[in-house]
């Protein structure tokens, strides 16, 4: 996945979510990738997403991590699927729109996290 792809995945977690945050985005982390129907061991990049509050099951607190191969998997499906997000993404990473980073999102975790961006950004609070 390009970095300003996964960056930009990121800036929208953050700028327009309701009850999940970006815990981290920086790190990397060893994971068991299936290639071929073997696990290989591997190094990448982790996306540690956190809920702030109870919602859909899910207590408050609860983190999941998502690793950058999944994510990129879930680009190509969605990428296959949605062929004006394919012309966008062609003209750049601030192309990518918040319905695509939750479409992204819950292929990469099989359906398991939605994360029901809000329709208007939020403004950071440090």
């Amino acid at each position: 996945m390009r970095r300003t792809i996964y960056l930009q995945m990121l800036y929208i977690i953050n700028m327009y979510r309701s009850w999940i945050v970006v815990d981290d985005g920086y790190g990397y982390r060893q994971s068991v990738v299936f290639r071929r129907g073997k696990p290989v061991s591997c190094v990448c990049r982790m996306l540690r997403l956190r809920s702030t509050y109870k919602h859909n099951g899910y207590e408050r607190g609860t983190k999941w991590s998502i690793s950058e191969y999944e994510l990129d998997k879930a680009l190509a499906r969605y990428r296959q699927k949605n062929h004006e997000l394919k012309a966008r993404l062609k003209k750049g990473a601030s192309y990518l729109e918040a319905k695509d980073v939750e479409a992204i999102i819950e292929i990469a975790t099989y359906g398991l996290v939605k994360l029901e961006l809000t329709e208007l950004p939020l403004f950071k609070q440090y």
